[in-house]
């Protein structure tokens, strides 16, 4: 479903990602964990270009990008393959519900306002925010707003769900909400790449893990061979820092 290979992105002198080579199966669900500021989000921004690779190929199904040489027309069919959610949720703020579902259907994919407005009431009911549907994001929780920004990405029928952070801004019951909400699309089948800090989270849902340290991808495994058994030391390091009260006894 995503293959990455060897991406490069710098910002001046500061090489952010170096050489990193992934691969995402059909159906997949893999979280990238690691310190801030390890490139975890920046690989997340390359993969829809919202950040340009300075160099690598990235390929989303049947669709190929050579970084060096991606034309408009490139970019854009990696981006139509792609979802994106933000930590920040990023809806219009003088949009309602229903509109900020519908926008991008009928923008990018130019599909008809009746059929964008059928598939966003659909994803809106999906993700329990249906009865919202007429209220502007001002008026809704952050849980609220995420759950919106997971149906209007959800409307687009991507490839890949890409998630970056998507419960930072959130208290903890409203992270519970929208972790929830995750789950059951995934249930779906919905193919995820996830930045996040909600180890928990990452343990009960995906099938695999990966750990990022200072732009390069240390290790990857299933979630108990990463916080039960790490073989890198520089993974054992954060895991044991990151989780020093049940550091071993993940079951």
């Amino acid at each position: 479903m995503l293959k990455i290979e060897n991406l490069s992105k710098s910002f001046g002198n500061n090489k952010v990602l170096d050489n990193v080579s992934l691969q995402i199966n059909d159906g997949e669900i893999v979280s990238i964990i690691g310190p801030s500021g390890t490139g975890k989000t920046t690989l997340l921004r390359c993969v829809n270009y919202l950040e340009r690779p300075d160099e690598g190929k990235i390929t989303i199904d049947d669709h190929s990008v050579d970084t060096k040489k991606a034309t408009s027309k490139d970019i854009h069919g990696l981006c139509l393959r792609s979802g994106m959610v933000f930590q920040s949720y990023n809806l219009f703020n003088n949009k309602t519900v229903l509109e900020n579902v519908m926008e991008a259907q009928i923008v990018v994919k130019k599909r008809k306002k009746k059929e964008a407005k059928e598939r966003a009431l659909k994803e809106l009911e999906k993700v329990g925010m249906v009865d919202w549907k007429d209220h502007y994001p001002s008026q809704l929780s952050g849980g609220q707003q995420q759950r919106v920004a997971l149906a209007r990405a959800i409307a687009m029928d991507p490839s890949i769900l890409l998630l970056d952070e998507p419960t930072s801004a959130l208290d903890p019951e409203l992270t519970q909400e929208v972790l929830q909400t995750i789950r059951s699309i995934a249930a779906d089948g919905m193919t995820m790449f996830i930045v996040t800090h909600e180890i928990e989270f990452a343990k009960s849902l995906c099938d695999r893990i990966i750990f990022m340290d200072e732009g390069h991808i240390i290790e990857q495994g299933t979630p108990r061979e990463i916080f039960n058994d790490p073989k890198e030391k520089r993974t054992q390091e954060f895991i044991s820092f990151l989780l020093p009260q049940d550091y071993q006894t993940f079951l």
